[in-house]
């Protein structure tokens, strides 16, 4: 008895060993797949920040370098693309040297680049000492262009250097740690099916968490793109549509999702459907198009398709790329513009001053003959009408040179809603033979601006006048000035509106042209000269009109002297 009472004993004492052995080997091996686990975790969250500083380096250039115009626009973008997460965003030379940066303090600091042309990752922390993951990739644009219209800052060779906050995502590492500790120990106590039902249910669930959060990361990346995206599946059915496509069809989400694309969102490439050619032929498109929306605005679209791959690698639909560049296409004809005014400048220069040389020597010839003929010559008179238009074409040629050598900028405080009640004066002559009556709203008239007092009255006289020519007898010019925004500064808004003719859509593309005139006595330099001006004081004028309908003329001056004027 006492034998079985040790041999009990001993078996008792070895299943507890067993137990023991047992407990500990599943120990180690739930300890094992817990940090596992948690190192898939942690490096699962890293990829997560790879991904979200590439897909930000990707997204500024997917705008492509011609949208890159200056400096400010480049500064803009990456303003717009920092977002909650992100540190900081720069642009770095190939020394390494921070040129641009969304954080001032990094400005002029040193990156380090360990391989030179491709992408660098390296964890460090910042100024307040938290943990960043560090992601320098070089700019790569496919049009082989990287530099900007007027030359601020030039991307070729130079690298994006996007910084990721990582402590969200260490916070989220040790929350999912805690997380795993407490499953260990509560698995470890029921039993081990239970240990293996939780790590799997844990995993499951942190698995659809990140698909949903990535699900509506893509999402709003999608709503804060600056390009119209559109999918639609085989069948040709909208699956898919942007906050931006919606300003561009001026539709509503509700109204496409789900309805045949070729009816709620018709594209023709070259007369032929978009959705025909892609995904029927196959097709990869990548062309700019015209489009007039349902509010008939024309806008001009660049597009580009990618097919989704479906079933037994057949095309499971198609996702349409669309990029409004109806702005950049308006700003590449005014460059064109300008530089055909400048060289019509250039040219009326030299033909400018050719003519004023052998008009002096008639007009001085012609005084001399004129002061030598008696009262009762019958060719006095011939001389004085001789005189007065070689003045005239003096008075022209002055105009001329006026637009082509603009004067340099005298510029001084004054107030702008002053000159316009003494200019209102001046014309009194000129409104009295029409019996014009102005109306005056001068809501800021004592507000002062940084400007060339005698240019900015040059501007205005020669659009008063013009104004006073188109007005019938007895019409009436509105006269306004009124404190606005322009260009996010702000600024002060003249306008300028009569209740005459008015002017052709045809009429009104070319009246800023020089030499350019509706009226039989005219130069057709006024309204250029003006503009000039105007243009000069980093200001714009915008003219509305409609045949029969009378013509308004809107002028905005930077109000402040903050701006650096030339």
């Amino acid at each position: 008895m006492v034998l079985n009472r040790a041999m009990k004993k001993l078996h008792s004492r070895n299943n507890v060993y067993i137990v023991l052995i047992i407990v500990l080997l599943f120990t180690l091996l739930l300890g094992y797949i817990s940090y596992y686990e948690l190192q898939r975790e942690k490096n699962y969250l890293l990829e997560l920040a790879h991904s979200e500083g590439l897909n930000i380096a990707f997204s500024i250039q997917t705008l492509g370098s011609e949208f890159i115009v200056s400096g400010n626009v480049l500064t803009e973008v990456l303003n717009l693309f920092q977002k909650e997460g992100t540190t900081f965003i720069d642009i770095v030379d190939r020394n390494g040297l921070v040129r641009m940066s969304t954080d001032k303090e990094r400005m002029d600091k040193q990156v380090e680049i360990q391989y030179p042309g491709r992408v660098n990752y390296y964890q460090t922390r910042d100024g307040k000492n938290r943990r960043i993951l560090q992601i320098v990739k070089p700019f790569d644009f496919g049009d082989h262009f990287s530099s900007d219209l007027f030359g601020f800052i030039f991307l070729r060779d130079k690298y994006l250097s996007i910084g990721i906050n990582l402590e969200g995502y260490y916070l989220r590492y040790n929350q999912i740690k805690q997380r795993v500790i407490l499953n260990y120990l509560v698995i470890l106590i029921i039993s081990l099916l239970g240990v293996f039902m939780v790590f799997r249910l844990q995993e499951n669930i942190v698995v659809k968490r990140t698909l949903r959060n990535m699900k509506d990361y893509t999402t709003k990346l999608l709503e804060t793109m600056d390009s119209g995206v559109i999918s639609v599946d085989q069948h040709n059915i909208v699956q898919t549509i942007n906050k931006k496509s919606e300003e561009i069809f001026q539709v509503k989400r509700d109204e496409v999702l789900g309805k045949n694309a070729e009816e709620v969102l018709p594209l023709k490439i070259r007369g032929k459907s978009l959705y025909e050619l892609g995904l029927k032929r196959g097709e990869k498109i990548e062309e700019e198009i015209e489009l007039e929306n349902k509010a008939h605005i024309s806008k001009n679209l660049l597009i580009n398709t990618s097919f989704l791959e479906g079933e037994q690698n057949q095309a499971g639909g198609m996702v349409i790329l669309l990029r409004d560049i109806t702005r950049l296409k308006r700003l590449s004809e005014e460059i064109n513009q300008n530089k055909r005014l400048a060289s019509l400048g250039q040219i009326a220069s030299a033909i400018a001053h050719e003519i004023r040389n052998p008009l002096s020597s008639i007009r001085g010839l012609t005084q001399f003959l004129f002061q030598s003929c008696a009262e009762e010559n019958e060719h006095k008179n011939d001389l004085k009408v001789i005189i007065k238009e070689v003045d005239r074409l003096n008075q022209l040629i002055n105009q001329v040179l006026d637009f082509s050598r603009p004067k340099k900028l005298n510029i001084t405080c004054f107030a702008l809603g002053d000159m316009i009640s003494e200019l209102v004066n001046l014309l009194k002559l000129e409104r009295r033979e029409k019996e014009i009556q102005f109306e005056l709203s001068l809501e800021c008239s004592r507000q002062n601006i940084f400007a060339d007092k005698d240019q900015i009255r040059q501007a205005l006289m020669n659009i008063i006048l013009n104004s006073i020519q188109a007005a019938p007898p007895g019409g009436v010019i509105d006269i306004s000035l009124q404190l606005t925004t322009y260009q996010n500064e702000e600024a002060l808004l003249i306008s300028i509106k009569d209740n005459g003719a008015g002017i052709s859509q045809e009429e009104l593309s070319h009246i800023f042209d020089p030499f350019f005139t509706t009226r039989s006595q005219g130069t057709g330099l006024g309204l250029s000269i003006a503009h000039n001006i105007i243009e000069m004081h980093q200001g714009t004028i915008v003219v509305e009109s409609e045949k029969g309908k009378g013509t308004e003329v809107k002028i905005f001056i930077p109000a402040g002297g903050s701006r650096e004027i030339e």
